[in-house]
């Protein structure tokens, strides 16, 4: 028995409400060293005496451990709580200070593990639309033309971009395609930012309060707002709240009045007044020409709190993801939030986070990041070879662990996106393979994101390729690529694919992912697998997959 194996994170990660009088919980062992788990709890702290004891279910196992769960409700939540551990013909018990052989009631008031009380306000809620969500990642200047020549356009459609071209995309061109996007089965839009700004991606903020005018201005937002949201598509806006332009006005007032300026204080300067040759402020990454804002300032958080109002009145936005998110003052992600979900308790607010994201997702900060970790796990898997079947099972039970089950719901799945190499490219343009990713991006738990083109085949490498201009000549269209996306998006619009129910196993080199009754098969190597598919003819061929109704005899195993 490997002792150290043994954890469990209460109040939060492996403890969390699931709504006003239900608890999930997990407990995490060395894989194979118990014979069962159980959980030995009462749901009124002060009557320990009355305690019950029921067995966990074993949830998921990799290679080095076993993760249990269990799901308990009831109208009274001052829980208390341990766990009883089952190893031949001993029993241990974990508590709060740890593993032993003897646990007296006498000592459960100070040695349980807790959860005081659930308070409705503090539950992290995954809204149920989300469970039918298919993402598309939209970069407006590279989408559609809509508002036809524009003086500014110093590139052709379909050109290889350079970091400073424009092609003449707007929101208007994203309206006048929507009846393609319902076809392929989508019904939400992300967009890059759309606020006013100098350069073609909108990074680089001029004013917050203001649509792009060579977008089509503020009157488009809202026009495509509501045209998506007649067809039952939700819109989801990149807040970039980190930093902008130089030339935005906050800034240029702080550079004409120095320490006197009233936005002195949202920026990080080094001297009496900024420098832009001497860079004397602090920026986003090394960028001079995008300085950092304070967002732990009080006015600052205070603003743009106003900004999500305003667009949230304005175009009934369903959703923002925070542009580097991990730089933004945990005060502006808490007040962020609840600006947020006082306009719309159901909106989202997505993270843009390219590493562990446990400590933003308890409920108070996000609801979900962008899922760079399953872009990475799928990358080692299809991509370098650097994970087989078996350490692709291990790497998504790392992914699941670490969310709780709401915000593993609302994760933002990818493959790639603006500022990402294609994942086809990446595959050297080997289309079985990116269909193996599309299967796994839709069947895993969260909600899946194309990123615009990649249905039809686009390929690109890293920025500004991967920013290419959109093909809608049809006769370049990939067709059977487009039909795999469409059918994965009706899976996933039926409701067949909801919630946070999944089973993942590896026989030989088949890898696969059960959610509901459905039941995902994957075999990502180039040479024949013996594994017989129930319900197919013969066995898993090289580079294919398989999607059936999951046997419930094989559910319950």
């Amino acid at each position: 028995m490997n002792r150290q194996a043994i954890s469990h994170q209460s109040r939060g990660l492996d403890c969390f409400a699931l709504n006003g009088h239900g608890f999930r919980i997990r407990l995490h062992t060395g894989r194979g060293d118990f014979d069962r788990v159980c959980l030995m709890y009462s749901l009124n702290k002060y009557q320990w005496a009355s305690h019950r004891e029921r067995p966990m279910r074993k949830w998921l196992s990799d290679a080095l451990y076993d993760h249990y769960d269990i799901d308990l409700y009831g109208q009274d939540t001052r829980l208390a709580y341990v766990f009883v551990l089952y190893r031949g013909g001993e029993r241990w018990v974990f508590s709060e200070e740890g593993l032993s052989k003897r646990f007296e009631d006498a000592q459960a008031y100070f040695h349980h593990f807790q959860y005081p009380f659930i308070h409705e306000r503090d539950v992290h809620r995954a809204p149920d639309w989300g469970d039918r969500t298919v993402w598309y990642q939209i970069f407006p200047e590279r989408f559609a033309n809509g508002l036809g020549p524009k003086p500014y356009i110093n590139a052709q459609w379909g050109d290889r971009p350079a970091p400073d071209s424009f092609f003449g995309g707007d929101l208007v061109g994203v309206a006048r395609h929507l009846d393609y996007l319902q076809f392929l089965g989508v019904n939400g839009l992300y967009l890059t930012p759309v606020f006013r700004a100098p350069s073609n991606h909108k990074y680089d903020t001029l004013d917050y309060e203001e649509a792009d005018g060579g977008f089509g201005g503020t009157q488009a937002l809202r026009d495509l707002a509501q045209a998506a949201h007649r067809r039952g598509m939700r819109l989801m806006l990149d807040g970039v709240f980190n930093h902008c332009s130089w030339d935005h006005p906050f800034f240029q007032d702080v550079e004409r009045r120095g320490r006197k300026s009233p936005y002195w204080s949202w920026f990080f300067i080094d001297g009496d007044r900024p420098d832009r040759a001497a860079v004397n402020y602090l920026t986003f990454g090394s960028v001079p020409y995008m300085p950092k804002f304070n967002t732990g300032h009080p006015e600052v958080i205070r603003y743009f709190c106003g900004v999500a109002e305003r667009w949230m009145k304005a175009c009934g936005v369903d959703g923002w993801r925070l542009d580097v998110m991990d730089e933004l003052s945990a005060a502006f992600l808490r007040a962020f939030r609840e600006t947020v979900k006082a306009q719309n308790p159901d909106a989202l607010v997505i993270g843009e986070l390219w590493h562990a994201p446990e400590s933003y997702l308890r409920g108070d900060q996000l609801d979900g990041v962008m899922n760079y970790g399953l872009t990475k796990a799928l990358a080692d898997y299809l991509v370098t070879g650097a994970l087989d079947a078996a350490g692709l099972r291990d790497r998504l039970c790392l992914l699941l662990t670490r969310c709780t089950a709401p915000s593993s719901r609302m994760m933002l799945n990818l493959l790639d996106c603006h500022d990402t190499h294609r994942f086809l490219t990446l595959l050297r343009g080997s289309v079985p393979r990116l269909k193996l990713a599309l299967c796994l991006l839709f069947f895993f738990v969260g909600m899946p994101c194309v990123y615009y083109g990649d249905e039809i085949g686009m390929q690109g490498g890293y920025d500004p390729d991967c920013r290419r201009a959109f093909p809608w000549d049809e006769a370049s269209w990939n067709r059977d690529l487009l039909a795999h996306v469409r059918r994965l998006a009706q899976l996933r619009t039926c409701g067949a694919l909801a919630g946070d129910d999944i089973a993942l196993a590896v026989s030989g080199d088949v890898f696969c992912l059960s959610r509901k009754r459905l039941r995902l098969l994957v075999n990502a190597t180039e040479h024949p697998a013996a594994y017989a598919v129930p319900g197919a003819k013969g066995i898993l061929k090289p580079l294919s997959f398989h999607i059936d109704t999951q046997p419930e005899k094989e559910r319950e195993t």
